[in-house]
């Protein structure tokens, strides 16, 4: 028996258990069994996590050079690369790293592959809060299970990168403004879209009072953001831009108020304690070549936004960031296409959330169109995805409303699926550096054992792109790029060229052409003779070799 009231009277109806549940929309009956099985599938995504962890370094040059700055700070040199002030990357990360080379020492980087995958757990925790406040728990178990199944997300939950800790100071941001300016609104089995965006126009209409755990996320969450990637001032200008749309729709608040005044003490705060600032330069290189590269000479960014960047999201990237991997010639453009549908319909959500979402995407139309730099709007995205799926379940008839439903679940888990399980295959491969990215890294640290022995201290080696940085971590030398033009004389310095196989993307196994040798030449410069053995691993088209630099007389 199942009784409804409505106004001042009561319906009684009777049913068989049985038959409701078989009656009911597909989508319901999903979440019901999501939110009854939740602790199985919190536990079965935990076990992923745990699967795929394997305490290797995935070898990348960022974050090489985040942790030669963390390891130049733990040692008290500053914040320095290759002995100069570093201008380029935010503090952050590296900040934290040299706090566990501290706690740890510098000779394993097994802590700190430990603290980034307990950040990929937190920002599922914050990811669960987050829906849990604005459409329930069963909602809540859905998205959740479902970010952790995303391969872009479920990556660099292993990386050394900046992406999973500014992800997780924007979740814990969102979660602090959800409670904060909406409240809870207890919508445990919501599935409708008509309630969804009915507070959208920036204010609550109710719910429980912010606690103060609420605002730590909140300011919390967005001093993380700011600290680790230049990408927070796309940030700060989403929440300016949405609080604006809350003084439009008069819906501009005490609350409003507060948080617009921690933005500003936070970008102040920021301002003024940032590593990188030094009397020459108030803002780092980052933003210097965005302002100056980007907007400085306007029809070179229209040509890379036009001839690059869109066409590589519309062919790669926004496939990428939704299904995980490429799905087809076509496909991928209706891939990219529904990823920036979806985030214009986050808008009638949240319009904090559709404009972050679309800040994001412009970005990559205007800088670079890697997947990578859509991991801070994944969550959102993952559920923009089950909002569509729900509502053609609901919209369309029963029958084929399931169908299409099942099919499109289907669909968005398997392509992720299959590239999450390729890359637990590759983090449990022995020997890992073999297998990891077709073993173009396996010879690395061996090279570094070269390069160590037979440089000084001081010694300089001008390399490729991609080893430069590597070498330097790893070698504790300083190891130059040849496209920076290094402005070495090996009259007054030692210089060394470090020749072997290009670890550029896309010529892992091309044939290397040997840029090192001519840069040397085009200066007039000569190579002497080989220092120690050549070092060659089984992946490497050519052997390495370190070679003095040495002046034309000399020779």
């Amino acid at each position: 028996m199942n009784v409804r009231e409505d106004g001042n009277f009561q319906t009684v109806t009777y049913a068989a258990p049985d038959l409701q549940q078989q009656t009911a929309p597909l989508c319901q009956r999903v979440l019901k069994l999501a939110d009854r099985h939740r602790l199985i599938l919190f536990v079965a995504v935990l076990g992923l996590f745990v699967l795929g962890f394997n305490g290797q370094w995935r070898m990348e040059r960022d974050s090489a050079l985040y942790l030669s700055l963390a390891r130049n700070l733990a040692d008290g040199q500053g914040y320095t690369y290759q002995d100069q002030h570093h201008h380029l990357v935010l503090a952050g990360l590296p900040v934290l790293f040299a706090g566990v080379f501290k706690m740890f020492g510098t000779g394993s980087l097994l802590p700190h592959l430990v603290l980034m995958w307990c950040f990929g757990l937190t920002a599922l925790a914050l990811n669960y809060r987050l829906f849990l406040l604005h459409s329930g728990r069963p909602t809540a178990v859905i998205l959740t299970v479902g970010l952790g199944l995303t391969r872009l997300f479920y990556r660099y939950g292993f990386e050394l990168l900046t992406d999973m800790p500014f992800l997780v100071g924007v979740m814990a941001f969102l979660c602090g403004w959800e409670a904060v300016v909406y409240g809870r609104q207890s919508k445990l089995n919501e599935i409708s879209s008509s309630e969804a965006h009915e507070d959208a126009d920036g204010g609550a209409r109710g719910g429980r009072k912010a606690r103060w755990y609420d605002w730590g996320l909140l300011v919390g969450g967005l001093g993380v953001a700011m600290s680790m990637r230049p990408t927070m001032w796309a940030l700060l200008a989403t929440v300016v831009l949405a609080l604006l749309w809350a003084a439009v729709k008069q819906r501009f608040g005490r609350v409003h108020i507060v948080v617009l005044v921690a933005i500003v003490a936070l970008a102040l705060v920021f301002l003024a304690k940032d590593l990188r600032h030094t009397a020459s330069a108030s803002i780092g290189q980052s933003e210097d070549y965005f302002l100056e590269m980007k907007f400085g000479k306007p029809l070179q960014m229209l040509h890379e936004t036009f001839v690059h960047n869109i066409p590589d999201f519309f062919e790669a990237a926004g496939a990428k960031t939704l299904f995980g991997c490429p799905i087809g010639p076509g496909l991928n453009t209706l891939a990219g296409l529904l990823v920036i549908g979806l985030a214009i319909w986050l808008l009638r959500e949240r319009v904090l959330w559709g404009i972050w979402a679309l800040m994001t995407i412009g970005m990559l139309f205007l800088f670079k169109s890697l997947d990578r730099y859509c991991l801070p709007i994944v969550p959102l995205l993952v559920f923009a995805w089950w909002r569509l799926l729900t509502t053609l379940n609901l919209r369309i008839g029963r029958k084929w409303g399931d169908l299409i439903f099942l099919a499109l679940l289907i669909f968005g888990c398997a392509t992720n699926l299959a590239r999450l399980g390729e890359m637990v295959v590759e983090q449990r491969r022995v020997p890992f550096l073999a297998h990891y990215r077709d073993g173009k890294y396996d010879s690395a640290r061996r090279v570094a054992w070269l390069v160590e022995e037979q440089t000084g201290p001081h010694d300089w080696i001008v390399t490729e792109p991609n080893v430069a940085r590597i070498m330097t971590f790893l070698a504790g030398r300083n190891a130059v790029e040849l496209q920076r033009n290094p402005q070495l004389d090996p009259a007054r310095h030692r210089v060394w060229a470090l020749r072997g196989p290009s670890w550029e993307e896309g010529r892992i196994l091309a044939q290397p052409t040997d840029v090192v040798a001519g840069w040397v030449a085009r200066r007039g410069w000569k190579l002497g003779p080989q220092a120690g053995a050549p070092v060659e691993g089984p992946c490497d088209r050519q052997p390495w070799g370190l070679f003095p630099v040495l002046p034309s007389r000399q020779h």
